[in-house]
């Protein structure tokens, strides 16, 4: 019982770490912080300059551009795409984790309802056993106070012959 008991204070400090580390990750309707908020901003800024500039230059006659600013557009653009990837990814994890903290509680808690009633079965079962020795006790007492005459007698004679 006190393995079961252990085990529970264990089971429900890792599920208290777990739950205090979900609630820092950041949910799926949790804006960005100013960093990523700022970066983002810059990078969705150059992908519109460089959108304008595509426009413009299919409307106009071609015109020579450098190959480092479209290189760099490129890249720019690839990395928001990663890190876009990347965040849908973490939050499906984070959807996911959430998920089995809750079925985890609801595990623990039926496991801590199996083992209240186990403890009640073998509290009542104790209770029983209590009951039916003080049974046996009184009994006893009574056999031995309707004895105790009945043996003084049996021992009077012969302390009376030595």
């Amino acid at each position: 019982m006190a393995d079961l008991t252990e085990l529970e204070h264990r089971l429900k400090a890792a599920l208290a770490r777990i739950s205090a580390a979900m609630d820092q990750w950041p949910s799926p309707n949790t804006a960005p912080s100013a960093d990523q908020a700022a970066h983002i901003a810059h990078l969705e800024a150059l992908l519109d300059q460089e959108r304008l500039a595509r426009s413009q230059s299919a409307a106009a006659p071609p015109v020579l551009e450098a190959p480092d600013t479209s290189a760099e557009v490129l890249r720019l653009q690839r990395q928001v795409d990663e890190l876009d990837l990347e965040n849908q990814r973490l939050l499906a994890a984070i959807a996911g984790l959430r998920q089995d903290l809750r079925l985890m509680d609801e595990q623990s808690e039926a496991h801590l309802a199996q083992a209240h009633r186990a403890t009640e079965a073998l509290q009542a079962d104790l209770d029983a056993l209590i009951q039916a020795r003080e049974t046996e006790t009184a009994e006893i007492a009574k056999i031995l106070a309707a004895l105790a005459p009945l043996i003084d007698a049996e021992e009077a004679p012969t302390h009376a012959g030595s």
